[in-house]
This record gives structure tokens, C-alpha cells and sequence, in this order.
């Protein structure tokens, strides 16, 4: 006989005693699911903490690879991957710019006579003194030993030349003071326009050889010193 709802409620039913530990058990069995799910939860944090780092340790090793180590400026692959991304949006928005190679004259004898120390510095100056004289959307890198790569962007060729032989007179009028000793900067300076479709092996191939033949023409009319000593 089923209790009445009178009884359900005041608790006088032949079941009243076995309330109290249903409720326990109900109770103990959402206690037990909430630990389990906190637990679930936290250990979805972690993994998706875990994720988070690995991703930006990728990252960091992607951007070391890309990277020269001495100077900040991008690396060899670096700029020829964005050379490439970068013609490839010239031939698809139909833009045009230019690349110039610096290449320095002069560096070997401050590196012999004066210690890698000295050429690393003078190396980091001509990395800033770059960076100083081009736009900011242009791409800059340090190619070798002593070669840098600028590539001025979205612009025409009498002007990226303007631009390029700007950064090259900014340069030439630099100097690194290592206590007594003035070094002097001297760079050659390579110039070749692209427009759309211009292939870019082609195009540094002959921003090299404009490189060379720039400082056949310099080395005939100049024979400053690599360094100096002030007196």
C-alpha cells in the first residue's frame, strides 16, 4: 500500500528510515562525479598548457633558423623566402621595387689586424645604420660574411635607387671608433629592379654582379685605408 502524501512529507512512511542514507549516497555520488570532472578539466588546462609552449618553442627554433645570430637581421634562407613571397605579390598585384646588395670593402684587414671582435662590431654598426636608412615595410638581411640584402618594396625603380643610393652615402659616412683606431665604412653597392614576373634567382644573381661591378669602379678611384689611427 502506497504511502499517502501526507506521510511523504512529514517523513511517516515505512520508508522514512531509508532517507537519509539515499540522500548520503546521492549526495556522495555527486561529490565523486564533481571530483572527477574538476579533475578532467585540470588535466585538459595542462595538455592545453603543454600545446601552448611546444607551439611557441616551434616558433622560437623557426625563428632562430631564419635569423642571423649576430646581427638581428634576417638570415640568408630568411630573405630568400621572403624574396620569394614577395615576387610572387608583385606578379600577382602587378608591383614593382627593388633590390640592392651592400658588400664591404675593405673588411678582411679589420678582421686579421684588429680581431673578430672588431669586425663583429662593425658589423652589428652597418646592421643598425641599415635599418636606420630604409622604410619600415622594406626587408633587410644579412646574407654572409660581410653582404647585405635590402629589399625595397612596392615602389619604382628610380625611386628604389634613390633609396638605395641614399642608404649607401648614409653608410660611407660612418665610421667605428675602437679606442684609438677609426674604422671607416665603405660599401659597394648593387642595384636591380623587379617587376611582375621577374624571377628571383635572376634578380639576385644580377644585383650581385651590379655588387661587383660597383667596387671594380670604387677600388679605382679610392684607396682610403681599412683603418686609421688617431693621433
Amino acid at each position: 500500500m502506497a504511502p499517502s502524501p501526507i506521510a511523504a512529507i512529514t517523513g511517516a512512511s515505512p520508508y522514512a528510515d531509508a532517507a537519509p542514507s539515499l540522500a548520503e549516497e546521492l549526495k556522495s555520488g555527486k561529490s565523486h562525479m564533481l571530483r572527477t570532472l574538476i579533475r578532467a578539466f585540470n588535466r585538459i588546462a595542462e595538455a592545453e598548457q603543454t600545446i601552448t609552449q611546444k607551439n611557441a618553442e616551434i616558433l622560437r627554433l623557426e625563428s632562430l633558423a631564419l635569423t642571423d645570430s649576430l646581427t638581428g637581421l634576417m638570415n640568408r634562407r630568411g630573405f630568400v623566402d621572403q624574396l620569394r613571397r614577395i615576387t610572387a605579390a608583385a606578379e600577382r598585384y602587378d608591383e614593382a621595387g627593388v633590390l640592392g646588395y651592400i658588400d664591404l670593402d675593405n673588411f678582411k684587414p679589420v678582421n686579421d689586424d684588429l680581431g673578430h671582435e672588431c669586425g663583429d662590431e662593425l658589423l652589428r654598426l652597418v646592421a643598425q645604420t641599415i635599418i636606420q636608412n630604409v622604410r619600415q615595410r622594406d626587408m633587410v638581411a644579412r646574407i654572409g660574411g660581410d653582404e647585405f640584402a635590402i629589399l625595397f618594396v612596392q615602389t619604382t625603380a628610380a625611386q628604389g635607387t634613390r633609396l638605395a643610393r641614399k642608404l649607401q652615402s648614409a653608410l660611407n659616412e660612418t665610421h667605428l671608433s675602437q679606442g684609438r683606431i677609426r674604422i671607416p665604412i665603405s660599401a659597394s653597392l648593387g642595384i636591380a629592379p623587379y617587376v611582375s614576373g621577374t624571377d628571383p634567382k635572376a634578380l639576385m644573381r644580377r644585383a650581385d654582379s651590379a655588387m661587383y661591378l660597383d667596387k671594380g669602379r670604387r677600388q679605382k678611384i679610392s684607396r682610403e685605408p681599412a683603418y686609421s689611427k688617431l693621433n
